[in-house]
């Protein structure tokens, strides 16, 4: 899905090695954002969901999960081109009672 090369080499004292990589076009797509709180302040630490959605109404499968970073990003890829994505965002700002 994601274009790359690789080789291993371990060039002698003095030696230089030359080489040419020859990669694909990357056909692998990706979904990256912020999350704001409404001042359009970075969230750190929410829950960010990926879902793809089927033909069907309401048909969605869960396929990652991610956690905003400190500054509210997050990024979810590679993915699979010209698939309907949906991105779903929870805060958890539950409140814990302990009852006796």
């Amino acid at each position: 899905m994601s274009a790359h090369a690789q080789f291993h080499c371990k060039p002698a004292c003095g030696e230089l090695i030359e080489t040419i990589l020859r990669l694909e076009p990357d056909k692998s797509a990706a979904i990256h954002g912020i999350v704001l709180d409404p001042a359009d302040k970075p969230i750190p630490g929410v829950s960010v969901l990926l879902f793809r959605t089927g033909e069907a109404q309401g048909e969605s499968t869960l396929i990652a999960k991610a956690s905003t970073d400190p500054a509210g990003h997050f990024v979810f890829g590679p993915l699979e081109g010209d698939v309907l994505y949906q991105v779903r965002a929870f805060r958890n700002d539950t409140t814990i009672r302990v009852l006796e």
